[in-house]
This record gives C-alpha cells, sequence and structure tokens, in this order.
C-alpha cells in the first residue's frame, strides 16, 4: 500500500541542512508516522513545495516530491496555476492508494476532489482544537476555509487527537473522528537529577502563544535559568523581536530563537520544568519530548485532563497559579520522573504508529 502525506511545509524537517529554519509540530508528526509505516511494509511518499530541491528526492527510502514555488505564478491567479496545477500533478505522480492531510487549510478540499475522481482514500488529521471550530480555524482567506470546510466532511476518516477534539468534530460537523494520540520517536530516556538546570518554553511565537508570560515567570524567579527558544509566527516579526528585547534586559534568560529539532532536544535535556503558556492547542509535541524525559508539564492547555489525571505537572488558569506551580516542582521530594517516563511509554512511544496501520488496512478492508 502507498501513502501520500500532502505537506507543504515539510521540507526543512526532511531535510535539516537545508538552510530553511522553519519547523512545525504537525510536519514533524507526519515524518514520525512516515517513518513509522514504512517501517511497517508501506510504501511512504511526502509532496511539499518547491525549494529549489531534485524534482523527486529520496530520504531515508521516501520520496518527497514537490509541487510550487511561492512565487511563482500572477498575484490574484496563481492560487490556480500553478498552485492547485502544480500540486494536482503532483498528487499524480506520487499516484498513492490513501492521501493525508494535517492541520486546517485550503488543501482538504483539493484532496477530497482528486480522491473522488480517481477513487483513492483521503484521511485529514486534526493538528490543533480550533481546526473543529468554525470560524476560529487558524485560516485567513475565506476561500481556504471553505475549500477546508468542504474536504473534512468528504474525508474517508478524520483522525483527532483527543476527547476534545472528537466532541467537537461531532458537535460542529457530525463526524465521528478516529482518536489517535500523537507519538514521539525514541524510547523514554529518564535524566539524572543533576542534569537537570533549566525552566524551558519551545514553541512559534505567535500571539495565542503569549510568549510574553514566560518572561513575567522568569521576573518572578530570577534565581532560576530560563531558556526561550522559537521563531517568528507569519506575520509576527514585530511580537518576535519584543520578545526578544524583553528577554535581552532580562540576565536570568536566554532567548535562541529558531534552533533545529536537533538543538532543541539538547535543551529538553537540560529542563528540570517545561512551560506551555499558549491559550489554545492542539496536542503540543513538545509535552511528548518533556514527559519522554520525565520532565513535569506546567500549562494553560491540558487535552482531555492528562496532565492532572496521570499528575504529568500542573494545569494553570493564571500566572499566579503558574508561579505557584513553579514553587512547587522546585521544593517537591516526590520522584514524579519515573511516573511521568511511564505514561509515556505506555500512551506515546512509537507503538502509537500500529494504529495507524490497523486504521489503514481497514479502509479497505471495509471498502
Amino acid at each position: 500500500m502507498k501513502f501520500c502525506f500532502v505537506a507543504l511545509g515539510i521540507y526543512p524537517c526532511l531535510k535539516p541542512d537545508s538552510g530553511i529554519a522553519r519547523i512545525g509540530g504537525a510536519e514533524l508528526q507526519q515524518i514520525f508516522i512516515g517513518r513509522g509505516l514504512q517501517q511497517r511494509g508501506f510504501s511512504v511518499c511526502y509532496l511539499t513545495a518547491d525549494h529549489g530541491q531534485p524534482e523527486h528526492e529520496i530520504v531515508e527510502g521516501m520520496t518527497i516530491h514537490k509541487s510550487y514555488r511561492d512565487q511563482d505564478g500572477i498575484p490574484g491567479l496563481r492560487f490556480f496555476y500553478p498552485r492547485l496545477w502544480r500540486i494536482w500533478q503532483g498528487l499524480k505522480t506520487a499516484n498513492a492508494d490513501v492521501y493525508y492531510s494535517r492541520a486546517a487549510g485550503f488543501l482538504p478540499g483539493l484532496l477530497a476532489l482528486y480522491c473522488k475522481v480517481n477513487r483513492k482514500k483521503f484521511i485529514q488529521a486534526g493538528a490543533h482544537d480550533t481546526d473543529f471550530m468554525p470560524g476560529k480555524e487558524l485560516i485567513r482567506l475565506f476561500r481556504d476555509r471553505a475549500l477546508y470546510r468542504f474536504g473534512l466532511r468528504r474525508a474517508s476518516t478524520v483522525i483527532v487527537q483527543s476527547n476534545q477534539q472528537n466532541r467537537l468534530l461531532w458537535e460542529n460537523y457530525g463526524i465521528k473522528g478516529t482518536l489517535i494520540r500523537n507519538s514521539f520517536e525514541g524510547d523514554a530516556i529518564p535524566l539524572p537529577q543533576s542534569e537537570r538546570q533549566i525552566i524551558l518554553w519551545v514553541s512559534t511565537i505567535r500571539p495565542f502563544k503569549r510568549p510574553l508570560l514566560f518572561i513575567e515567570l522568569a521576573r518572578s524567579f530570577p534565581n532560576e535559568k530560563f531558556v526561550m527558544i522559537g521563531g517568528p509566527g507569519h506575520s509576527h516579526q514585530a511580537l518576535f523581536e519584543k520578545v526578544k528585547n524583553e528577554c535581552d534586559q532580562l540576565p536570568n534568560i536566554e532567548f535562541l530563537g529558531y534552533q533545529p529539532l536537533q538543538t532543541t532536544e539538547t535543551y529538553f535535556d537540560r529542563a528540570k520544568i517545561f512551560v506551555n503558556s499558549s491559550e489554545l492547542e492542539g496536542f503540543p509535541n513538545t509535552f511528548l519530548q518533556s514527559w519522554r524525559r520525565g520532565i513535569p508539564v506546567i500549562s494553560y492547555v491540558d487535552p482531555d485532563d492528562l496532565i492532572k489525571e496521570h499528575n504529568l505537572g500542573y494545569s494553570v488558569d493564571s500566572s499566579e497559579q503558574m508561579e505557584s506551580a513553579v514553587v512547587k516542582l522546585l521544593q517537591t521530594d516526590d520522584d514524579y520522573h519515573e511516573r511521568i517516563t511511564c505514561y509515556f511509554s505506555e500512551n506515546h512511544s512509537g507503538r502509537i504508529i500500529d494504529k495507524y496501520s490497523s486504521l489503514l488496512k481497514g479502509l479497505f478492508d471495509a471498502a
């Protein structure tokens, strides 16, 4: 069976040496899924944007096909040509049995139409809770929002990251999703307490991520070392500069901007607490990077109350509660690291890929 991920922004994740300073959680998950499916005997390929790479490139045994270059075409018309046309041609070249799209955008509409015409299967996966909240999708244009909803309603199946997303999908679209939680490659790696030195924040700098709350937290704990990692979100360069300038004025916080995954992982290896200040999320990869190492998470967002239910840190509703949670974790004698790594191994390890394998086989068994 041939499986194609249609992910226009995934090339920098597949080719870390490309020189493109961008990496997204949705893209990272698609790489993990692709590697896992390939190991289980599936043929895997990716359709991505054109960054000047070869027409067809092989990475880790998986083929990368390219579609369009962002600047090509006439403004106002280039959405139709060359963008839609080249994506359509890329889908034909991939010639997959199943096509997969993740997150809200125009792609699901195009994939639904292509797969209908060519009798293929199409999977849409959620990346953020707002993907299933009409009017709140992280989509700028009405055109793209309409295409997204068209495609979502016509997917062979919709994968959700949490029970909360499944509830939203049913309430707003009348669709029952398939729950498959995010996973992270590699086994749990408990770290000795002596290596846990920093309080860490990692995300893209966007308004709803509320990075300034982390800076305020650092001001409240001048004797602790804080590290902040994240590049600017689209159209949010001004916020990025504000974050950088405020960090530069504090002696106990280090702002690193964008960093590739390999570098970011080394900072998780040194973390004793991970902080998520976002007001909305899907299921952050950073939670899994933390729990894989036994690092407790303090977060305003708690998917399906997992943090609270499994004692994986603290879910909070205010800056005061966040400060209190930091104090508790710094002072506790509880050996929570083993409990957290056990939770990760049982719920978010590479075994999650088996659920994808079963889902794919079921799509054709039911046909």
